[in-house]
């Protein structure tokens, strides 16, 4: 009798853990509006609006560029400065394609360069035939920014992600 009280007791306490923790997520998905700009059928910029009651203000923009081939090349985030009302430049992510591989350089902004030069990496994924990420290495720019050092190499774990989306 006292193991199905405090069984119930724990099963009460944690199914209002969930449920707060639900509306938490449900807030912060009602706190952001997007915005998409769209030219020939591509997702050529998004603005992120933060929503406080009633009121929109601007939060970050993201703008994206594309190859011949559909293929998305860049992608540059700006974010709001609501003091001198003008988009600041935050970091930018290039991509670079071959037969089995994808380059993906990214940077910061430095501001006293006004360059994407701050806090460079590089990561490399290596595709099979089909195209699908089989590996990747990160890299992180040397101090003189003439070289790279690779930090980390991660195969990627297909039954891990099968599992996942069974479930």
């Amino acid at each position: 009798m006292k193991t199905t009280s405090l069984f119930k007791a724990v099963t009460f306490v944690a199914m209002v853990i969930v449920s707060v923790m639900n509306s938490e997520v449900k807030a912060q998905e009602n706190s952001f509006i997007t915005n998409e700009e769209v030219k020939n059928e591509l997702v050529v910029a998004k603005t992120i609006f933060k929503k406080d009651g009633n009121q929109l203000y601007r939060h970050i923009r993201y703008e994206f560029t594309y190859d011949d081939q559909n293929r998305l090349t860049g992608k540059q985030a700006s974010k709001w400065d609501s003091v001198h009302e003008e988009w600041l430049p935050y970091f930018k992510m290039s991509y670079q394609y071959s037969d089995n591989e994808i380059t993906m350089l990214y940077a910061r902004w430095n501001n006293s360069h006004k360059a994407f030069d701050s806090d460079v990496k590089k990561s490399v994924y290596e595709l099979n035939d089909e195209n699908m990420p089989v590996a990747y290495k990160n890299f992180k720019q040397n101090t003189d920014k003439s070289d790279w050092t690779m930090v980390s190499y991660n195969k990627a774990d297909y039954t891990y992600n099968l599992l996942a989306m069974a479930k």
